[in-house]
This record gives structure tokens, C-alpha cells and sequence, in this order.
């Protein structure tokens, strides 16, 4: 097991003086912006084959000036986390994109940006704000079949969600995240991949993933249910 965070402490401290308060949706923020394929590109992307307007997680690339502003603004409302721009953050999720190659560049970069806003609020305020890893429930299931002749069928397995979600996990604590925040699951099975490869990481001490020194952090985990 790699070294405990003390932000396991920070946040117990503070939870037992008031409610802690989390961001809200960034997708919406970001429809504010009324961005174009430009946006998504940038230099990086600029002569990718496919569109990649509505590909968001792309922005902390490309447009990090917007995702810090929607940080920002949250927290200056009075948010005490904020969630990286990685919902989609998996080579899983950006296979429809063909993006699976700037994947560790998006969540890394989605922390730092993330990191930087906390610390300058924290500059700013001296009040202590957190970075929550957003880690999403891709675009797959290992419960439900993606076919409806095909009740038996499934498009992705255990092990391969589970080497994803380490890669994203990786990426988000190698930019500093303080917590990671598993999210929006709607498959129990999707969430034990995230966990099991989250908990590969701090078990192994970066052996699996070819980390050192790991900083082990608290795990967040929410839920949606949907109507099947």
C-alpha cells in the first residue's frame, strides 16, 4: 500500500464543521462558451480525420482558458471540490473519436488545470478547495447487452475496463488530483472494474502501472440509475 494522503484527514476535519459542497455539470458550462470545431482542435488536433466538436474532456487541451474559468467559477460560488474535465477520459470513451492517443494528456492536463484553480483560490481566500479526479461509466456495460436480439452479448470485458480505468486513474493522480471521484455509474459491474483497478494502484504501489511512491487517496463514488 503506498503512502496515506492527508487529505483523508482535511476532509473528515471538515466535514464534521459544515456540509462540503461539489461542483456542478460542466457540459452545460461549456455549451455556454457556443464553441466551434476550432475549439477542440487546437494545434494538437488540428488535422484529425474525424470531428470532434462535443468531445469536452478535449478542451483541457485545447482550451484550457475555458475549463479554468468554469473552475473558477464554481468555486468562487462556494464549491469545496471541483471535478476534473475527464468524464469521458477513457481510451474506451474516445474509441468513437479516435482519440485514444491523447488520453493521458487529458486527464493530466484536466488535474493540472484543476490543481491550478484550487491553489490560486486557496491563494486568494486561504480556504482549502479540492480536486476530484472525474472518472466516468464510458460508454459501455458489462451488464446489459448492447444488442437486444442478443441478450447474451457483451461489447467489452472485465479486464479491459479495468486496464482503462487504471490508465485514467494514472494520468489524474500523476497531475495531483486529491480525491478520485468514480461517477454516474448505472452498472455495479463498471463500478467494480473502476474500484478493483483504482485499488490495483495503490495496492501494487505503481508496479502495475509503473508508478512510484504512490500517494493513496480517497475514493468517491456515485450513482444514477436508469430506466431500462
Amino acid at each position: 500500500m503506498g503512502k496515506r494522503s492527508a487529505v483523508f484527514d482535511e476532509i473528515a476535519a471538515l466535514a464534521k464543521e459544515r456540509i462540503m459542497i461539489i461542483d456542478g455539470a460542466m457540459g452545460t458550462m461549456i455549451q455556454r462558451e457556443h464553441l466551434e470545431e476550432k475549439d477542440f482542435r487546437g494545434e494538437v488536433l488540428k488535422d484529425h480525420p474525424k470531428p470532434l466538436k462535443g468531445n469536452n474532456d478535449l478542451l483541457s487541451i485545447t482550451r484550457p482558458d475555458i475549463i479554468y474559468k468554469i473552475h473558477k467559477l464554481y468555486l468562487d460560488a462556494g464549491a469545496d471540490f471541483i471535478e476534473t474535465n475527464t468524464f469521458s477520459g477513457t481510451t474506451i470513451a474516445q474509441a468513437d473519436y479516435g482519440t485514444e492517443h491523447v488520453v493521458h494528456d487529458i486527464n493530466y492536463q484536466s488535474a493540472l488545470v484543476a490543481r491550478r484553480a484550487c491553489d490560486d483560490v486557496q491563494k486568494e481566500t486561504g480556504r482549502r478547495c479540492f480536486v476530484c479526479g472525474s472518472i466516468g461509466p464510458t460508454n459501455k456495460t458489462l451488464s446489459i447487452s448492447p444488442s437486444v436480439e442478443k441478450p447474451e452479448m457483451r461489447n467489452i470485458t472485465f479486464q479491459e475496463l479495468v486496464k482503462a480505468y487504471g490508465e485514467q486513474a494514472r494520468s489524474l493522480l500523476e497531475g495531483g488530483v486529491d480525491v478520485l471521484l468514480v461517477e454516474t455509474v448505472f452498472d455495479t459491474a463498471n463500478a467494480k472494474a473502476a474500484l478493483f483497478a483504482i485499488r490495483s494502484l495503490f495496492e501494487d504501489e505503481g508496479k502495475l502501472y509503473r508508478l512510484c511512491q504512490l500517494m493513496e487517496v480517497p475514493v468517491f463514488l456515485s450513482g444514477t440509475i436508469v430506466d431500462l
